[in-house]
């Protein structure tokens, strides 16, 4: 497993896309982004339109948990964003002890 940080719109995906890449495909893509504004909506699809089709999308942005959970067992997957992941939550008002739990 690696955690890649970094600041906003500094390259984290694409820099975790490469380092799943180097794995065998087809790669898993856990998508945590909601878009409530155009701008999530851009770049949504500007993270969408740079994978090519080796990688199967799933949108999570509640349940990553059960979606990595779901997968066949040793698939190189990239969980994208923890952050996003989070804030859904908190805005949800959900038992976030809970959720980072099943994560």
């Amino acid at each position: 497993m690696v955690l890649v940080l970094g600041g906003a719109r500094s390259g984290k995906s694409r820099h975790a896309e490469q380092r799943v890449e180097a794995a065998a495909p087809p790669f898993a893509y856990v998508a945590t982004a909601q878009a409530f504004d155009a701008e999530m909506s851009d770049r949504i699809r500007l993270h969408q339109a740079r994978r090519d089709v080796r990688w199967i999308s799933h949108d999570a942005p509640f349940d990553a948990a059960d979606r990595v959970r779901t997968l066949p067992p040793d698939t190189p997957l990239l969980l994208d964003c923890l952050t996003l992941w989070l804030t859904n939550h908190m805005l949800a008002e959900h038992d976030l002890a809970a959720e980072e739990d099943r994560l």
